[in-house]
């Protein structure tokens, strides 16, 4: 393998970012995970083995990091125009296991923007390519793939379909996690029992959901590249399942940690919404005092931010308070 290509294989490890991995959240319902920046991480040059040495594989690999680059950042178009080219180019190079992981790559990009029929296309097709040139159908690499597969069919709300595939998945990556309890695997068995909580909260399957939920956070706490973003709002997550249980007070240890962990990031988006979760929390316990506080930090952090919906949660939330005290 090139110097390049082990450069690019550091550059494309695993990152978990939460701004469209998990949504700030109210109490109400936990919505589905939207696109998922920690999938990007996953894509299969961490795992392909880009063997090669490639003609002008400078100006193609300087291409792929910049797709990855305007994926991290949400410049969703600019991702989707260069990916074509690097595909072209890949294409006319006869490189096959360079086409098989620009389609990853772009398979992940349609998860990401949830154009959830074209990324089941593509990684179906990221599998077959795998598969025809001889990889074993339980290879990791057909494992990960199936993973998001479950993840596409969760959020078409495929749930008998999404369940058959994490639990042939988790089977899988925790044989091989067993086997290689490398941080690679770590993510990649965090990021499916994450997913697969969700599922389970969805089919109001609350304990279990919040099992496999709290499962996935202790995991990813250890791993020293998970953006502490991700950490907060997954602390909130657990949170709103804990609200949904009926178990208030672990609701509030969970939104308090996640409120001082988010406290160490500069500019986090949506901080406000967790104050505000707190603050409803506190409702419930009749803390009015408290709840007030905290919703009235998440008004103010809504209308600094300009954030509407914070900022309409937080009035509720404060006209909630109202309603216990008539005179206030």
């Amino acid at each position: 393998m090139s110097k390049i290509f082990r450069g690019l294989r550091r550059f494309l490890q695993v990152r978990l970012h939460h701004k469209l991995v998990y949504p700030a959240l109210s109490f109400k319902k936990i919505p589905p995970v939207r696109g998922t920046t920690c999938s990007i991480g996953f894509s299969l040059l961490t795992l392909i083995g880009l063997e090669k040495k490639l003609n002008a594989e400078d100006e193609l690999i300087l291409m792929i990091k910049h797709c990855i680059l305007f994926m991290q950042r949400y410049e969703y178009g600019k991702a989707e125009q260069l990916l074509h080219v690097a595909l072209r180019q890949a294409q006319q190079m006869k490189h096959e296991t360079g086409v098989t992981y620009i389609y990853d790559v772009m398979a992940n990009l349609a998860l990401q923007t949830e154009r959830l029929d074209q990324a089941k296309k593509l990684f179906v097709e990221v599998a077959q390519r795998l598969i025809a040139n001889g990889v074993n159908q339980e290879d990791i690499r057909i494992v990960q793939i199936s993973v998001k597969l479950a993840r596409v069919s969760h959020l078409q709300k495929d749930y008998t379909t999404a369940q058959l595939g994490y639990d042939w998945c988790l089977e899988r990556i925790r044989q091989e996690y067993t086997k290689s309890p490398s941080d690679d695997n770590k993510k990649l068995l965090a990021m499916t029992e994450d997913w697969y909580g969700r599922l389970l909260v969805d089919c109001s399957k609350y304990d279990h959901g919040y099992k496999y939920m709290v499962n996935a956070y202790n995991k990813m706490k250890e791993l020293k590249d998970v953006d502490a973003e991700h950490l907060v709002v997954q602390l909130n997550d657990i949170g709103t399942v804990c609200d949904q249980m009926g178990q208030v007070d672990e609701c509030i240890n969970y939104v308090s940690q996640a409120i001082d962990l988010g406290k160490t990031v500069p500019d986090m988006e949506d901080f406000g919404a967790i104050y505000v979760n707190l603050g409803k929390a506190y409702i419930k316990k009749q803390m009015l005092d408290t709840a007030r506080r905290y919703c009235g930090q998440g008004l103010k952090m809504g209308i600094l931010s300009k954030n509407n919906d914070i900022k309409e949660e937080a009035e509720k939330c404060i006209s909630e308070i109202k309603n216990f005290l008539p005179n206030t």
